[in-house]
């Protein structure tokens, strides 16, 4: 026999030893089928009380018809179906009760109300939840049909944590699962909303007792535990991270501002998924899970972000209903016309804005100051040509705020910009004054600054205009709490609403950025 002659009986003998083994692997598969499960986590939140679809500004879904409450709800059911009978739970990672006019008229009533309708099952209480103060709050909790979830808020005094949170929660969504959840509020929060709408609140670093909060979970019996929070994927800090390590929960859900969705990925045995910051309902995120019989272990993961997209789905008529009605009553007000503006206009964090430069310009006009300053991130949606309405108002500006004067000395301004220039939080928008700064790697340098186009006096006083966010040392802008003759004026929205009917009578309104922030790339 040649050596040719062997090769190919050595080929077809090793064909046949495969064949066979792959028949005894298919039988093997049949008799003992893979024991492993799925479970899968739904994710909405960051609505900013979008309950109406809208048209979107950018990428990936500029120019599209999306998002809305009626439009979640369908793209909900849809995934749903598509765990064919696996469990599955339905979380909100807050950021819903405050952003619009339909929000901000009925105080956040309406959007319990869909989120009720939607079978949201638990919600985190951000920073936006406290718009409306602790009381209403509470009032809302006592509608919702979920349960608020925070683990890190607390009372100074009686250091228990107020009645309408709750610390934990435990599900079964079925098949034997117990799934726990908690959440981190944003410790930051006193920085982030009114004083006086966390006036008696102690928002505490997740430290030892987010370790021993999963630890008493796993204790009772929790399969798997999701902890949600608010962090920025990838800005959160080691010593943010650190801690959530530490306590090892089995999921952690964050926040991205990627255009593109991010995957899902696994860090220091922890799951990671997020929602995206710009969701505005316009995405729904699921993570899909294989995990192993008790004790539960998580095998395989695989994260996914399901466009709400008028084109491709047809709006849940039940939640439709829903939004219908709680936004009726509202309606005339919502679509009261105030101006005209002559172009779109978009609102920026990180560098002059047009939309800043006009609500500063209507809040020095009103105050008669030197300067005035808003925060960037008081600016929530931009601004599109033609009709504005108090909704396109409430939108633009969601967050409830008076103005306010006082005195700063040179110095004490120069403290401000030098912290806005940092970008910790977003630039300060200024009327009045001009300020240019410099990105560097080893941190952001404020280069030069003038007041009403003269050289600064660090010794002068000078009187500022802003708002009492910024007053209470929102955003970081702690050297606001050091204003001498502090005096509180009328609602920032109503001086801006009079400004664009005022100046877009005889024709629509047109802004612009004039060079008062130059920033150096």
């Amino acid at each position: 026999m040649n050596s040719q002659t062997t090769n190919k009986l050595s080929l077809s003998q090793l064909f046949l030893a495969a064949s066979i083994l792959s028949v005894i692997i298919t039988v093997l598969w049949l008799m003992y089928p893979n024991p492993n499960r799925h479970y899968h986590l739904v994710l909405t939140g960051m609505s900013k009380g979008r309950i109406r679809p809208f048209k979107a500004k950018f990428k990936p879904y500029q120019g599209k018809r999306m998002g809305g409450a009626a439009g979640v709800a369908a793209v909900v059911k849809e995934a749903v179906k598509s765990f064919e009978g696996s469990p599955y739970n339905l979380f909100s990672i807050g950021s819903e009760i405050s952003g619009t006019a339909d929000a901000y008229f009925t105080r956040g009533a309406a959007i319990i109300k869909i989120m009720n309708a939607m079978g949201i099952e638990a919600m985190l209480v951000g920073n936006i939840e406290f718009t409306y103060g602790q009381r209403r709050l509470a009032e809302l909790a006592e509608q919702a049909e979920f349960k608020f979830v925070s683990s890190n808020v607390s009372e100074v005094v009686s250091e228990r944590v107020p009645d309408y949170l709750s610390p934990g929660l435990f599900f079964n969504p079925g098949g034997g699962l117990k799934i726990g959840v908690i959440g981190l509020t944003p410790p930051t929060t006193p920085t982030l909303t009114a004083r006086s709408n966390i006036e008696g609140l102690d928002f505490g670093d997740p430290g030892e007792s987010l370790r021993l909060q999963v630890e008493a979970m796993r204790q009772s019996g929790a399969d798997l535990v999701v902890l949600l929070t608010l962090y920025n994927r990838d800005r959160i800090r080691a010593e943010e991270w650190r801690p959530i390590a530490s306590a090892a929960p089995d999921i952690c859900v964050m926040v991205d501002f990627d255009i593109d969705a991010p995957p899902a990925v696994r860090r220091d045995g922890i799951v990671i998924k997020t929602v995206s910051g710009y969701n505005q309902s316009k995405e729904v995120d699921v993570l899909d899970l294989e995990i192993t019989p008790p004790p539960v272990r998580i095998v395989s993961w695989k994260g996914r972000r399901l466009a709400v997209n008028h084109a491709e789905i047809t709006p849940d008529p039940d939640v439709a209903r829903v939004v219908d009605a709680v936004t009726r009553e509202n309606r005339e007000a919502r679509d009261r016309y105030i101006g005209e503006f002559a172009g779109d206009y978009q609102h920026q964090w990180d560098r002059e804005c047009p939309i800043g430069n006009m609500i500063t310009d209507a809040m020095l006009a009103e105050s008669g100051c030197d300067i005035a300053f808003h925060n960037s991130g008081g600016i929530q949606n931009n601004i599109q040509a033609g009709d504005f309405s108090v909704g396109d108002l409430f939108s633009m500006m969601p967050f409830d705020n008076q103005m306010v004067t006082m005195q700063l000395t040179g110095s004490e301004i120069e403290e401000l910009l030098r912290i806005s220039a940092s970008l910790q939080r977003g630039l300060l928008q200024v009327a009045g004054a001009s300020y240019e700064f410099s990105l560097r790697p080893e941190g952001n340098v404020l280069d030069s600054f003038m007041i009403g186009g003269a050289p600064v006096d660090p010794d002068r006083t000078y009187s500022v205009c802003t708002n009492n966010f910024l007053a209470d040392g929102g955003d970081n802008f702690t050297t606001f709490r050091k204003g001498r003759q502090v005096q509180y004026g009328r609602q920032q929205r109503d001086v801006v609403s009079e400004y664009v009917a005022r100046n877009s009578a005889d024709a629509p309104l047109r802004l612009s950025t004039d060079g008062r922030i130059v920033r150096h790339d």
